[in-house]
C-alpha cells in the first residue's frame, strides 16, 4: 500500500468582530455585517458619522434624504449641536423644517406647522364629537328603546311580569 502524502491546505478563517485586523501571521479579522441595520446599531456615533460623511447612500439610508457633501456635514454638525436622534433629523427634514440644498443645510423652524397640526387636530375632534352626537340622537336609540325596553315597562305596568314571577 502506498502512503498518500496530503498535501498542506490552505484555511480561511474569519471572526465577526468590530475591525478589520490582522491578529497574527496568516490570521484575519473582518467585520461582515449582514444588514445596514446591524452596522447603525453597532457602531458607534463618530463612525457613523464618518461613514454618513463620506458615503452618500450610507447617509441616505441612515437620515432618508441625500444631499450633497457639503450639506451632510453641516447636517451632522446640526445633529451633534442639538443632539438630535436620527429619526428626529429624518422628520425635521420630512416637515420641511430641516432644509438642504446643494450648499447648505439649516433649520427653518415655522410656526405654521404647528398651528395648523392644532387646527387639524380640532377639526378632526369636531367631527368625532358631531358623528358621536348623531348616533346619540338618531333613531336607533329609538328603535331599540321600543323593541326592547318599551314591552318590559309595558308588561310591567300591566302586572303580567309579577304574575309570572308568582308574587
Amino acid at each position: 500500500m502506498k502512503e498518500q502524502q496530503s498535501a498542506p491546505q490552505d484555511s480561511i478563517q474569519i471572526n465577526l468582530i468590530g475591525e478589520q485586523r490582522k491578529a497574527t501571521r496568516d490570521y484575519n479579522e473582518y467585520f461582515i455585517p449582514s444588514s445596514i441595520k446591524l452596522v447603525l446599531a453597532t457602531w458607534t456615533q463618530e463612525k457613523r458619522n464618518s461613514m454618513a460623511l463620506n458615503n452618500s447612500d450610507f447617509f441616505r439610508y441612515r437620515f432618508g434624504f441625500e444631499p450633497p457633501k457639503v450639506a451632510r456635514q453641516q447636517v451632522l454638525e446640526i445633529q451633534t449641536k442639538y443632539d438630535l436622534t436620527d429619526r428626529e433629523v429624518r422628520w425635521l427634514h420630512r416637515s420641511g423644517q430641516l432644509k438642504a440644498s446643494r450648499t447648505e443645510a439649516k433649520l427653518v423652524p415655522s410656526r405654521l406647522m404647528p398651528a395648523a397640526g392644532w387646527i387639524q387636530v380640532s377639526i378632526l375632534s369636531f367631527f368625532c364629537l358631531a358623528m358621536t352626537l348623531q348616533i346619540a340622537a338618531s333613531n336607533a336609540a329609538c328603535m331599540l328603546n321600543s323593541l326592547l325596553l318599551a314591552p318590559w315597562r309595558t308588561l310591567k305596568r300591566a302586572g303580567v311580569v309579577k304574575a309570572v314571577k308568582g308574587e
